[in-house]
């Protein structure tokens, strides 16, 4: 019968784990096979102490090895495990991390969010956006936040998708907020903001209107000319305030 989706899964992992493991104690000497042995230690924090040391050490092997730490029962010992894959880096980084954001600890969930940032930037945008599928508004804030400190345009579509659809006003704003600093010079960032300021929320509106007058371009003048006319006081004050620093092309 052949093996299909979660079993070939494990056979894969399986296979790495049979070919990488003995390299790991031969090629980096019996140090690595020592950490390997510490991450299993009965004490959390010399656990963490072995995950940290991974981390400095680097390569394949202690990834393989750091994967196993996110099964440990300790959430500050599986959050030691992310913070060292994100110090690693790599592919093959962003793909056990991946499997981090399903952790059942939120903190977890956010400290891994920020390791994929160090261990991918832009390639890991891809990854970062699942974690807007979390049920955690802290998780999706921090996720929208590592968009905006990777700063490029590959972000621009998941951050206008979240500013209109997430379900948290806190996200919808600091999503709205951080397309103005992503999507400087991108028409795309016009078209979402635009959506934006349709939201039931004035705050969230605010936050779009302030992200146009970022984006430098005078795409974003007629939208702005239609904010002046919303229900909200505030919304009007801030659109006034922007479109005028707009019309002067002050964008700082």
């Amino acid at each position: 019968m052949p093996l299909v989706g979660a079993d070939m899964n494990v056979l894969g992992w399986a296979l790495l784990l049979f070919l990488v493991l003995p390299i790991a104690t031969t090629a980096q000497g019996p140090g690595v096979f020592a950490l390997r042995t510490m991450l299993q230690d009965k004490t959390p924090e010399i656990r963490m102490k072995a995950a940290e040391g991974l981390g400095r050490v680097g390569g394949r092997q202690a990834v393989i090895i750091l994967r196993q730490g996110l099964a440990d029962k300790s959430a500050t010992v599986r959050v030691a495990v992310v913070e060292a894959l994100g110090f690693i880096g790599g592919r093959l980084s962003m793909t056990v991390l991946s499997e981090a954001l399903k952790d059942k600890s939120p903190e977890v969930r956010l400290r891994t969010v920020e390791a994929l940032k160090d261990a991918g930037t832009v390639n890991s945008i891809p990854i970062i956006q699942k974690a807007f599928g979390d049920k955690e508004v802290s998780v999706r804030l921090h996720a929208a936040l590592m968009l905006k400190v990777i700063g490029h345009r590959r972000g621009v579509p998941v951050l206008a998708k979240v500013a209109v659809d997430d379900k948290s006003p806190a996200v919808r704003a600091a999503a709205a907020a951080y397309l103005g600093k992503v999507g400087v010079k991108d028409r795309r960032a016009v078209g979402a903001l635009a959506k934006v300021l349709e939201d039931k929320e004035s705050t969230v509106r605010i936050r779009a209107v302030e992200a146009l007058g970022f984006l430098q371009l005078a795409q974003a003048i007629p939208v702005l000319k239609q904010a002046l006319k919303d229900k909200n006081t505030g919304v009007r004050l801030r659109a006034t305030e922007v479109l005028g620093r707009v019309l002067a092309k002050d964008f700082e």
